[in-house]
């Protein structure tokens, strides 16, 4: 990623400690499911909010990112039969500043 990012999320480890540098993100969207993901450096973060948890997952492929760049956030865009909305930078920052997320396993 060569922008800067909207906001920085804190990831805990299984004993609840932060690191010292917070997970930069990039951006994100939802799912028609519900479904929240955030772009960091190298990973997109699935986001459970009821566990507090996020498990990583790589990154869109080049058609998926095509329709993600396309649209403004906030509004939707399809891809593979599903619908995903574009989040915008305040839903964002206030993902981020709701506390950290405990890291879970890879999908």
């Amino acid at each position: 990623m060569t922008a800067a990012p909207v906001d920085r999320l804190l990831l805990a480890d299984k004993t609840g400690r932060t690191p010292d540098s917070p997970e930069p993100i990039f951006g994100g969207y939802a799912r028609a499911s519900g479904v929240i993901s955030l772009f960091g450096s190298d990973l997109v973060y699935r986001f459970n909010f009821k566990t507090r948890t996020i498990q990583p997952a790589p990154p869109l492929n080049a058609g998926a990112q095509a329709r993600y760049d396309a649209v403004e956030p906030g509004e939707s865009f399809d891809y593979g039969g599903a619908t995903f909305r574009r989040l915008s930078d305040a839903e964002i920052i206030e993902i981020c500043a709701s506390g950290s997320f405990r890291l879970s396993s890879r999908l």
